[in-house]
C-alpha cells in the first residue's frame, strides 16, 4: 500500500508538472488538462510496460535484441493507439474542445512515439537502478554475514589461547603456593565467564573490557619475574569497544618477555582515553631467540589485525616497532557509543 501511494503521488505531481511545462502555450485550461492527461496516461503505460514486463523478461533471458524489438513494438502500439483515440474522442466529445484538426494523423502518431520514450527510458532506468540497489543490499548483507561469521571464528580462537596461558600460570603456582593457586583458579573462572557470556555481542562497555584486562594482567604477571606495569587513564568509560581486542598484545608481551640476567626485563602497558580516541601502548623486552617468533606475528597478532580491519576500517592506526631488544605496539582507535 505504501508503494502504491508513492507511485500515485509521483504520477500526480508529474501530471501537473507536464501540464505546466509542455502545454503552457494553450490558453484554455480544459484543453491543457485533457491533453496532459492523455500524454501522461501513455507515459504511464510505457513506463510500467517496461518496468513490469520488458525489463524482467530481459533479466530472465539476457537477450538484448529481443528487448529492443519488444520495446519498439510496445512504443508503436502506444503511439498508434494514442493518436487514434485522441482523434476519435476529440471528434465525438459532447463538449467541444477547440482543437486544430489540420494536424496530420501520421504526424500526431510520430510525435507521440517520442513522448512514449519518456516512459520507456524512465521505466528502464528505474528498474535498473532498483535492481542495482537491491543487489547491492544483498551483497552488503552477505558481506556482513561473512564478517560476523569470520569475527565469531576469530573470537573463538581466543578462548583456547587464553586458557592455555592461564593454565600455565596456575601450574606455576601449584609448585609453591597452593592457597594462592585456588584464588588463581577462581580468577581464571571469572575471566572465562567474561569471555563466554559477556563477549557475545559486537561491542561492550569500555569499563568492562578494562576490568577484564586488569584481571588478566594480574593473573599473567604471577608467572614472570619481569618488572611489569599497567597504567590506565580513561575518564569516559561509557564508550564501547570490540571485546578482547587488546588482549592478544598483552598475551604476547607476557609470552615473549625476555628472561635475561644482565638487564631489567620489562613489560609496560599504557591505556589512555582522550575524548573518543583510545591510545594503547604495550612494550616488552625480548630475547634475541624470540625475535623470529615475533616477526611471524603469530596467530594472536594476525587475529587482531583482521578484527581491526573488519570492525574499525579507516578508524584505527596500528604501528608495531621491533628491534633486537624491545617490541612495542602503538594502537590508536576511535571508539563509539552504542
Amino acid at each position: 500500500m505504501r508503494r502504491f501511494f508513492m507511485h500515485f503521488f509521483f504520477w500526480l505531481g508529474f501530471y501537473f508538472l507536464w501540464n505546466q511545462i509542455i502545454y503552457f502555450y494553450i490558453s484554455d485550461t480544459g484543453n491543457r488538462l485533457y491533453f496532459s492527461a492523455l500524454d501522461v496516461t501513455m507515459i504511464i503505460c510505457a513506463f510500467y510496460g517496461v518496468y513490469s514486463w520488458l525489463m524482467p523478461a530481459y533479466f530472465k533471458h539476457k537477450q538484448l535484441i529481443r528487448l529492443l524489438i519488444q520495446a519498439t513494438i510496445w512504443l508503436a502500439l502506444l503511439a498508434t493507439g494514442y493518436a487514434y483515440l485522441m482523434k476519435l474522442f476529440l471528434r465525438h466529445m459532447l463538449v467541444p474542445i477547440h482543437f486544430d484538426f489540420s494536424w496530420n494523423y501520421n504526424e500526431l502518431q510520430y510525435n507521440r512515439f517520442f513522448i512514449a520514450l519518456v516512459g520507456i527510458f524512465g521505466g528502464a532506468f528505474l528498474k535498473l537502478a532498483l535492481d542495482r540497489i537491491n543487489a547491492q543490499r544483498k551483497l552488503d548483507a552477505m558481506e556482513r554475514a561473512n564478517s560476523r561469521a569470520e569475527l565469531t571464528y576469530l573470537k573463538a580462537q581466543l578462548n583456547p589461547h587464553f586458557l592455555f596461558n592461564s593454565l600455565n600460570s596456575l601450574y606455576t603456582q601449584l609448585d609453591f603456593d597452593v592457597p594462592q593457586a585456588k584464588n588463581t583458579l577462581i580468577s581464571i573462572a571469572d575471566l572465562l565467564r567474561y569471555q563466554l557470556y559477556e563477549c557475545n555481542t559486537d561491542f561492550i562497555p569500555l569499563s568492562k573490557e578494562i576490568t577484564y584486562l586488569e584481571n588478566y594482567f594480574n593473573l599473567q604477571r604471577i608467572r614472570t619475574d619481569a618488572t611489569s606495569s599497567l597504567h590506565i587513564i580513561a575518564g569516559n568509560q561509557e564508550l564501547h569497544i570490540a571485546p578482547l581486542l587488546l588482549m592478544p598484545f598483552i598475551e604476547n608481551a607476557f609470552k615473549y618477555i625476555s628472561d635475561d640476567d644482565f638487564r631489567e626485563n620489562i613489560i609496560q602497558i599504557n591505556i589512555q582515553l582522550v575524548d573518543d580516541q583510545l591510545h594503547f601502548y604495550c612494550m616488552n623486552t625480548i630475547a634475541v631467540k624470540n625475535s623470529a617468533a615475533y616477526s611471524s606475528h603469530g596467530v594472536g597478532l594476525q587475529n587482531v589485525r583482521q578484527r581491526l580491519d573488519l570492525i574499525y576500517p579507516h578508524q584505527h592506526k596500528l604501528e608495531i616497532i621491533e628491534n633486537k631488544s624491545e617490541y612495542s605496539v602503538y594502537l590508536n582507535l576511535r571508539l563509539q557509543r552504542c
